[in-house]
């Protein structure tokens, strides 16, 4: 009987809101699904997240076609890939800043939590060139929400449990804000923890894995996120606010591998600080936004001979992150009239970052790396009648290293050898856009689209020896892409609203990690990172929703993804975690104002575990 109830709240959520209705100045809004206008995207707000009891980035981008998650790696973070790019090629961006990590361009998009936020919007190949440097597969925007009542209140506890009925996680949310005629302000407090995860029913332990039963090892975590937003509107169309985050991630151990070859990682502690202050003035033809931030990025990780050296606490290595991103950026808009509009911003953006390691010997530093991005963009649009649009964007990016410093650097001069010193050097960029959209009824458009976009090789790419099992490649070339789509965006009998795309997109100067000798001990081989392979992606994406009177709606989203290996130097047979097909489809069911039920179903094909299509994983529902 306990266990019947235990099913029937498997997903309990409880929750909590009072608003008091004010008359409001409209703050800071962006629009990306407005079939009228060019801009290009798929939003996902902040209502379609709590039906789906969504909580973390890597969530909400599963319901866009297209997006593959990983959770893999040494470092147990949760990254994403859209149409194969992956994220250090994809900027997130919250409210103009890129939150992507200085030194390796990831970031863990399951700690992004999303309770403090009005919407998401994916966009992929063709995207905004204004927000800086690094958008080669497209750009993920996120738009923090600012209160809109002169008084608001919010606290919402969901709990879930495992298919055995037992705990699995919390997540609590709780929010107050207040919004008057010339000031307003906002605060977010964000709590997950998540006990564990099991592996499948049908999970074998292999021989000599410490992965002995489905409760998977170490899968526990606690993430606390704070944000704070406060602002004033003192005249017409002024806005001027002050954003603070402040996030601590627990992961403790990272999940080893479940084979009888692992490696065991341990997270210390991670910590992610972002201050900002915003400006944006509206008025007439003309839009100005201002944005000056500083982002401190704290982390440190361990690492473990055996299960009983974790129990002891006794890492016979320790790696340490030390981190800064500061920066600004202007972005202007001007209605020269009606048929022709001009948006032009300038972003500069310096990253810091500072590699220690400490083991039984003490600690000390080993790498020191100041780096200067400098971007610049311009868009145009033309209306050349008044259903087609013309839009042309040119952009170019610097990457002028200011400082470096590297303890094998030294070393290596010390004793007369060069071959893995580092010599930095600048980069520039140059990439365009262009696209057609035809608006041939209302609130339904075709639209073509060329996009040439760049990617610089990150530091860790550059500079990082892996614990000397990699040789540094300071000359790394950046990668490109070439990205061309036709898509359909618009909305039909009032009941209907379809997304869909046909794209190809063009890699070319791939890194890929290839096999040398090695140049200070010639009997063995390390990995050196070169731009070598040529890769074709392209697909079909399907977004729909149908609206059934009052009571009901219909959502579906799939996308069908293909590529081809054009050139592999380390003979490459397939891409990794790469399914043929994905698809998501929901019905969200409403029989009264307080209720609504939201079955989900999820379907993924088989994809490989290795380039090599050797190992292959198992589609599932």
């Amino acid at each position: 009987m306990a266990k019947y109830f235990i099913f029937c709240f498997i997903i309990f959520t409880f929750s909590i809101s009072y608003a008091e209705d004010v008359e409001q100045v409209e703050t800071d809004t962006v629009i990306v699904t407005d079939t009228k206008t060019k801009e290009k995207g798929q939003t996902i707000i902040q209502e379609d997240m709590q039906s789906m009891n969504i909580y973390s980035l890597s969530d909400a981008l599963t319901l866009s076609p297209g997006v593959m998650i990983d959770e893999s790696g040494a470092r147990g973070d949760t990254t994403f890939r859209i149409r194969g790019f992956s994220s250090s090629a994809i900027p997130v961006i919250i409210d103009g800043i890129s939150t992507l990590n200085p030194y390796n361009g990831l970031s863990d998009s399951a700690s992004m939590l999303l309770g403090d936020t009005e919407s998401v919007t994916v966009q992929k190949g063709y995207s905004s060139m204004l927000y800086g440097a690094n958008g080669m597969g497209g750009a993920v925007l996120l738009t923090l929400a600012k209160p809109k009542k002169k008084f608001e209140g919010f606290f919402k506890t969901t709990i879930e449990n495992d298919d055995n009925f037992d705990f699995a996680s919390v997540y609590n949310i709780a929010s107050i804000g207040s919004k008057t005629s010339k000031f307003y302000f906002k605060y977010t407090l964000q709590y997950r923890e998540i006990d564990h995860y099991l592996l499948p029913k049908s999970y074998k332990p292999m021989q000599g894995s410490i992965q002995k039963d489905r409760n998977r090892l170490f899968s526990d975590r606690n993430d606390i996120k704070n944000t704070l937003i406060a602002g004033t509107t003192p005249v017409d169309g002024l806005d001027i606010w002050l954003t603070y985050i402040y996030s601590d991630v627990d992961k403790g151990m990272v999940s080893p591998e479940v084979s009888s070859v692992y490696s065991l990682w341990g997270w210390n502690y991670d910590y992610h600080m972002s201050v900002s202050l915003h400006g944006k003035y509206e008025k007439d033809k003309l839009k100005l936004n201002f944005l000056a931030f500083y982002d401190t990025y704290d982390n440190s990780m361990s690492m473990y001979s055996s299960l009983i050296h974790v129990d002891y606490k006794s890492p016979y290595r320790t790696s340490i992150y030390d981190e800064y991103a500061a920066g600004f950026s202007i972005n202007a808009g001007y209605d020269i009239t009606d048929e022709h509009i001009i948006k032009s911003a300038i972003t500069y953006r310096q990253d810091n970052h500072i590699g220690l390691s400490s083991d039984s010997l003490g600690t000390e530093e080993d790498i020191d790396v100041t780096e200067n991005k400098l971007s610049f963009g311009v868009e145009y649009d033309y209306k050349i009648v008044d259903k087609l649009t013309i839009s042309a964007t040119l952009g170019f990016d610097g990457l002028i290293p200011s400082n470096f410093y590297s303890k094998e650097n030294s070393f290596n001069n010390k004793l007369g050898l060069s071959a893995y010193n580092v010599d930095v050097v600048n980069r520039f960029l140059f990439a365009g856009q262009f696209g057609i959209f035809y608006e041939f009824i209302d609130d339904n458009n075709l639209y073509l689209t060329y996009a040439r976009r760049n990617q610089f090789p990150t530091m860790s790419d550059r500079y990082s020896t892996q614990l000397g099992e990699n040789l540094p490649n300071p000359n790394l070339k950046p990668e490109t892409a070439d990205h061309v789509e036709l898509g359909y965006k618009g909305s039909l009998f009032n009941m209907l609203y379809i997304e869909s795309a046909l794209y190809y997109s063009s890699v070319s100067d791939k890194m890929v990690v290839i096999q040398v000798p090695n140049p200070v001990l010639p009997t063995t081989q390390v990995d050196y990172l070169m731009n070598l392979d040529k890769v074709s992606l392209y697909g079909f994406e399907l977004l729909s929703n149908i609206y059934i009177l009052d009571y009901a709606e219909l959502g579906l989203n799939l996308s069908v993804n293909a590529y081809n290996i054009d050139k592999s130097q380390s003979k490459a047979e397939v891409m990794t975690y790469y399914p043929l097909f994905t698809g998501k489809a929901y019905i969200k069911i409403t029989p009264c104002q307080y209720i609504a039920v939201t079955p989900v179903v999820e379907y993924t094909t088989s994809r490989y575990a290795d380039i090599y299509g050797i190992n292959e994983l198992d589609g599932y529902f």
